[in-house]
């Protein structure tokens, strides 16, 4: 029997695609006005953190006011040197200025249109239109907690890569082999250098790109395009997290951390979670268990987003700082798992606010 989340998902992905029709018809007359207003329908606010080389746009929206880890993601940025612009598609309360005003360069208030990308798009305009050539770009929304850990090392390892377009996480779809220019970047955390920011590619793709609010045409035309984009000008690129790199490090580990990585896997797909169980059932943890275990993970990690399957391994092996916030059916259980290795002590604790956060989203 099919679960009800799966039948409410592709109900939502085709009424999505029906209401796309339209809006290819529509969305490029649209973009125009909104270019013309732009950016006087924007409210334009100074925080007290001075602009550097290195600037975040931070996409939120927070309608209810500023969750707490929205200020401990920028707190972070600040340290590490970036000018954080908080683009916010909801109105910045008085409080939330003055609670965020020491780590935040500039608050921009926009209309609630266009998902991250509208967000975006309006951030770099506004970057063109100061005439601010950062030396380092990060692109990050608050669909994700970032980071998990105070200690993470993916924006230093972002800023010294000889990459100048680079992606926390790569996806490649089932079967497809990873390499430099293969899938996309998932459009929660990108990272461009100023060579890229002043490229051909990189500006025709954001002057012609046409925001919308329709989540189907977004991920098509945003996260899928702007990867396609870059990469198919040939733009030296890299994504930090990867499928591939995941078994690679799994591979290196000793047998005790391929049982954690399976006992905090998060399944959908019964048989799959059927052959974990198995595994887990099975007595012997000799060489031949190894390579089923791994051949388990390799399949699973085929079909379904690494990060969000097997979280013990990519956090805790891999360095991955930050955990999706959707209410996808695997993330929902990947965050239940997340938050089981944390209080066993087999994963970090995040900052008290952020963990809070993470609990509340998998309570009920």
């Amino acid at each position: 029997m099919v679960p009800r989340w799966k039948i409410a998902r592709e109900i939502e992905t085709l009424r999505q695609q029906a209401q796309a029709l339209p809006e290819r018809l529509i969305g490029a007359a649209r973009q125009r006005r909104l270019d013309a207003r732009f950016p006087s329908d924007h409210r334009l606010l100074n925080g007290a953190a001075p602009l550097t080389p290195k600037v975040a746009i931070f996409l939120v929206y927070q309608p209810r006011g500023m969750a707490a880890s929205v200020l401990a993601t920028c707190r972070h940025l600040a340290r590490r040197g970036y000018a954080v612009m908080l683009v916010s598609n909801a109105p910045v309360s008085a409080q939330d200025q003055r609670t965020l005003g020491s780590c935040v360069w500039r608050f921009v208030e926009r209309p609630n249109f266009g998902y991250d990308f509208g967000g975006y798009r309006d951030g770099i305009r506004l970057l063109w239109h100061w005439s601010v050539a950062p030396e380092h770009l990060v692109i990050l929304n608050d669909s994700v907690w970032f980071p998990l850990d105070d200690a993470e090392t993916l924006l230093s390892t972002m800023e010294r890569s000889n990459a100048g377009f680079m992606g926390a996480l790569r996806h490649v779809d089932q079967g497809e082999p990873e390499a430099e220019h293969a899938g996309i970047f998932l459009s929660y955390f990108f990272h461009i250098k100023r060579s890229v920011l002043s490229s051909a590619v990189f500006l025709d793709y954001w002057n012609h790109y046409v925001a919308t609010s329709n989540k189907y045409l977004t991920v098509r035309r945003g996260e899928r395009g702007f990867s396609r984009a870059l990469f198919a000008a040939g733009v030296p690129s890299e994504g930090v997290y990867s499928r591939d790199r995941l078994l690679r490090v799994i591979a290196q580990q000793p047998v005790e951390a391929i049982v954690k990585t399976l006992e905090y896997g998060a399944y959908t797909d019964p048989h799959l979670q059927r052959e974990r169980d198995e595994l887990m059932g099975a007595g012997a943890r000799d060489s031949a268990w190894r390579a089923r275990a791994m051949a388990h993970i390799e399949a699973v990690s085929a079909r379904r987003n690494f990060h969000s399957s097997f979280c013990y391994a990519t956090i805790g092996l891999m360095g991955v700082p930050l955990l999706k916030k959707n209410r996808g059916e695997l993330q929902v259980r990947m965050r239940r798992q997340y938050v089981r290795a944390v209080e066993a002590g087999d994963l970090p604790r995040p900052d008290t606010a952020t963990f809070q956060e993470i609990l509340a989203s998998v309570a009920g």
